[in-house]
This record gives structure tokens, sequence and C-alpha cells, in this order.
């Protein structure tokens, strides 16, 4: 009986993690190796027998729903590293929900009929005296012979790894072996390492051009706002401005405009965002880097501009202890952090305070900030209400919707970012009040997407938004916005690129060089290469997006089985030509992988 519940399971859990290749193989293999276990676990001779057999199968249950649900959101399989992520869990409870669909929740729907059944019916049920030995015995020979069978005829085709990638049990075994592994290959792979190196910290040497210094000696103030993505920029809904104070900030003569930005997170989402953005770093493969790493040392746009007489703060308005950024912002040269219980506050929205209080209160701090000494000032800041899952209180809901975007994540979303430009702009305007923005250099970015192109449902609804068929490359694009007051800019820049340029580019604007420490990233205004943006997450690692074109690597790592196609045109490319370039991206993550493991900044 078990057995066929879970293959029943399988044959769900397959269509929700979307196995595109070899789905019959992988099931079947799922299916033999539960019956081999479910058939050890029914000889064991005593009492608690059905304990093991119901622990097994709940266990496996679980594992499929977590998978499933992970899947929804980083297109990809959950890791042994993930574990440490569950305290986080408690902080995004409403988007957990967001994540669990009838589908998903089916695989442990049938989990009390199972136990009462087992428990209470067949409460003195003995395989042995019920089934005969021959009977069993063959059922288990069966099960081990289908296994080796499909496991000899995968790998004599070649699909061995697609299929490992792909199935439950040994996707998981792989998994828990690398991790185990993953410190004995740091130093036979030091010396490869070491040389790519070299070229790398190049990189640190920026160009000068017609914006460098232009910010010099000037406050540093950006803003990171939560899921902000590039296509409701300039955009309207039913003739409304969706994001109308950025719009105007854009179209302002002294505001340099990014458009085709990408964000780079990997595991720790925003916390990723920052960090990318202020240490020109990739974040971390498989772990959040602000847990894994927070003890690292590093010298990002914190360090380089305390380097030269700023202070450097940071602002957030989520618990301190979110993300592990009360431990890692220290190491990053963040002075003092300002968190939630800083602030004072009534109304929660979604993971926290809303931005009206977050901005109004902390517009309080900075003009304390700029009172600490005669210095610039570096003021870090990061918003929250525009956070999934994107739902407003009414009085708070300034847009006009469709009838049928009402109540749809689509529909929330747009109102939650309009929402947060409204109060970015009412920010903007304070600060001219008060003296702060004439001298401040005023940046802003979304730190990553909103509306998920793995979704189902987001991808309809944006589909039909755009009027093209809404891919990662819509997905993972955020604004860029680097405002100066007094200077003669009025450009939009369209050269490719992501958040780990932020810092050299940056940089360069206020005219500080960076002669220490790594960096991966490039200024953009001043770019004398071809730039390429190489996702670490949610897009296989070996993906890679170009001006022109985007690659996603298989996610059963089979290169054959990857895709690529013309952003503008949105047709099909030959994928042998990103041959070179898929190993260039796996190179560049592995190396900045390997300066974060072996802490080589320090």
């Amino acid at each position: 009986m078990l057995e066929i519940l879970l293959l029943i399971k399988f044959i769900i859990y397959t269509g929700v993690i979307r196995v595109e290749h070899n789905r019959i193989g992988v099931i079947l293999i799922s299916f033999f190796v539960s019956v081999v276990i479910l058939q050890l676990l029914k000889r064991i001779k005593e009492k608690r027998r059905f304990s093991y057999i119901f622990g097994f199968y709940g266990f496996v249950s679980l594992l499929m729903l977590v998978n499933g649900a992970y899947f929804t959101q980083f297109n990809n399989l959950t890791s042994v590293h993930v574990i440490r992520q569950i305290p986080q869990l408690a902080t995004v409870g409403d988007n957990l929900e967001m994540l669990l669909d009838f589908k998903k929740i089916a695989l442990l729907m049938e989990l009390p009929i199972v136990y009462f059944y087992f428990k209470r019916v067949k409460r003195n049920y003995n395989p042995e005296k019920k089934i005969p030995f021959k009977y069993r015995q063959g059922v288990l020979v069966s099960g081990v012979v289908a296994f080796a069978l499909l496991i000899q005829y995968f790998g004599y085709t070649g699909q061995l790894t697609s299929v490992a990638a792909q199935e439950l049990y040994m996707y998981h075994t792989i998994d828990i072996g690398r991790s185990i592994v993953r410190e004995h290959k740091a130093a036979a792979e030091a010396l490869t390492m070491e040389d790519r190196l070299e070229r790398v910290r190049m990189r640190k040497t920026l160009i000068e051009g017609e914006y460098t210094g232009i910010g010099e000696g000037k406050n540093l103030i950006v803003i990171q706002v939560e899921a902000l993505q590039e296509f409701v920029i300039g955009r309207t809904y039913l003739g409304q401005e969706i994001t109308p104070n950025i719009n105007k900030l854009i179209k302002n003569q002294s505001t340099l405009y990014y458009d085709d930005y990408f964000q780079m997170v990997g595991k720790g989402n925003t916390s990723d965002a920052e960090f990318a953005s202020n240490n020109s770093l990739y974040p971390s493969i498989g772990k959040p880097t602000y847990m894994e790493y927070a003890e690292n040392s590093y010298y990002g746009l914190p360090w380089l501009l305390r380097d030269n007489g700023y202070t450097a703060w940071s602002f957030h308005g989520n618990e301190r202890e979110y993300w592990n950024r009360e431990e890692a912002y220290v190491n990053q040269g963040f002075q003092r952090f300002i968190a939630e219980d800083n602030f004072q506050f009534q109304e929660e929205v979604g993971f926290g305070m809303k931005d009206e209080d977050f901005f109004n209160q902390s517009l309080e701090y900075l003009k304390e900030l700029d009172q600490v000494d005669k210095n610039p000032f570096y003021a870090f800041m990061v918003t929250l209400t525009s956070h999934t899952p994107f739902v407003m209180p009414e009085e708070d809901q300034y847009l006009q919707l469709k009838p049928e975007h009402d109540e749809t994540i689509f529909g929330d979303y747009l109102q939650s970012i309009n929402y947060t430009d409204r109060e970015i702009g009412k920010l903007i305007d304070n600060l001219e009040k008060e003296g702060l923005l004439e001298n401040s250099v005023f940046a802003l970015y979304g730190d990553h997407f909103g509306l998920n192109a793995v979704n189902e449902i987001d991808k309809e609804l944006m589909t039909e938004y755009l009027g093209v068929e809404y891919d990662f490359d819509h997905m993972m694009n955020v604004p860029l916005v680097i405002h100066i007051p007094g200077e003669e800019l009025g450009k939009t820049i369209s050269k490719l690129g992501s958040q780990i340029d932020f810092y050299p580019t940056i940089a360069n604007i206020m005219g500080y060089p960076i002669d220490r420490g790594i960096i991966f990233g490039r200024d953009l205004n001043n770019l004398q290469v071809e730039n390429v943006v190489y996702p670490v997450s949610f897009m296989k690692s070996g993906s890679a997006i170009t001006e022109e074109e985007v690659f996603e690597m298989s996610r059963d790592e089979i290169y054959e089985h990857s895709r690529a196609f013309d952003r503008g045109t949105r047709e099909p490319v030959e994928i042998n030509k990103f041959i070179n370039l898929s190993n260039r991206a796996l190179q560049e993550i592995t190396l900045s992988n390997y300066i974060l493991e072996n802490d080589m900044i320090r």
C-alpha cells in the first residue's frame, strides 16, 4: 500500500519540480529505492516496526514538500546548507503561504489517514505471518535488480548525471557527500585559484572618466529597495504611474539611470544583494553569506569610505538578528546599525514596520549622523514594506486595479511598490528641506525580483502585462539610479551590469581609488570590455546573461538540455556558442566562493 502511495507522490512531485528530462526514469528509481527500503524496514522484529515504517514514509513526504516549496522560490532543490536557515522561517510566515499550493500540500494530506490506518486498524500486523517469505524476498530482490538495471541503463546512455540531479534519493545523497568532502578539496584547488586571483586583482584599477570624482567629499546615501524590479520604471497601469517619484528622479538632469542592471543574490536574497553591492563579491553559492561568512575580513565600500574620513551607518526596519546582520555588518565596516529596536512604530505590514515610519525616523538619525563630525557620512538603508506577500492595508492602496488583478500577487505587488515609491518621494523632499540632499550622492536600486518567473501564476500575469513571455532576464532586471545634485548628467546608461558592479561604479564617482581587497565588478561608467552577468541562483550556475542573449544552463546540468534565446526577439539561439562563456561563469563564481571559504581578503 505505502509503495503505491509513494509512486503516486513521486508522479506529483516530479511535476511540481518540473522534471523535464528522463521523468519516467526518475520516478521509477525513486519508486524502486522506496520499495527496497520499506521491505528492509518490514523485517525489523520488534514492536516499533510501525514507527520506523511510518517515520520513513512521513520523512520522504515532508522532504518532497520542502523541495517543492524551495523550488518554487529558487528554481532549485533544497540542500543540507538550508538547515541553518530554519530559524528564519518564523519571520517569513506569510511568504511561506504563497509557496504552498494544493499540489504541494497534497504530498502530506494523506498522512493522518495512513497513520490512523496502520496504528489503529493494523496494530497487530505482522508481515511474516501474513505474507510468505518467498514473496517478500522476491519483492526485495526485484527492487534491487530494477534499481541496478535503471542505473546501468542511464549510465550507458550518458543520462545518469541528469537523473541524479533530479531524483530525490540520489540528489540528496550526492548533496550530503559534497558537503562532507568540500573542505578536503580546498587544498587541491588552491594552486589554480591563485593564478585566477591575480587576474581578478587587476580589476581594482579604476579608469578615470567623465564622472570620476564628481561626488568627492559628498555624503553618500544608498537605498536598497525591497523587490523593486525594472519593469515598473516609467510604466503606467490604467494610465496611473506606478513609480512616479522614482520616474521624476530619473528625469532629473542630475541623475544617471542604469536600466540593464541585474540582481546578484544567492540563498540570502536581500542580505546577499547588500553583500554583493557593498563588496563586489559574488554571494555564497550554497549558503546565506551573512550567516556563513560573517566573521571574514572585507574591504568594500564602507571600509573604503571610512579610510577617506567617512562615518558609515546601516539602517533596516527589521530585527537586528535577522539574516545575522548584527554580526555581519561589523566586519564589512559599518560602525552603527540602526535596526527595528531603534524605532517607535504602531503598525506592521508584512515583515515589520512600514516604510513611512522607517524613513521618517531614519531622517532624524541621518541628522544625528551628519553631526558626528565635520566629515561626510555613508548611510546604507534597506526598505521593507514591499516584501512578499505584498499585502497592503486598504488605506495605503493608491492604484485603481482591474477587477481581474484585484487580490492577485501582481496587483498586490503594484500596490506595494507604488506605496514605497510614494515614501521614497517624501524622503527625498525631506532630505532637501533639511539641507542633506544638496551635499549628498543619492543612489537607489532594487534588491531582487518580486514576481517569480518560475511560479506559474506570476509568469502568466506578467506575460499578459508585458506582452511577451516573462522570463529570467525580466525577472532579475532591477533598476539602479544615482543622483548627484548640481551636476549636469541626465543620462540613461544601458551598459549591462549587476550588483557586483555597484561598488566600483560608485567608488569612481566618489573619486576614491580601490587600492585594497578584491573585487569582481567593473565601473559601468567607464567599461572598456564586454560585461556579462553570471547568476548565482534561480538560474543554474553556468548560466549567463549578455547584452543580447540569455543562456540558461539546464537544471539537470546536462549542457545539451540547456536553452538560449535572444533578449530582443525572444527567439531561440544555438546553445553551442555559449560553451566557453558557461565555463567562465563557473570559474568566476567558484573563485569568489573560494575567496569566501578561505577568508582571502584577510
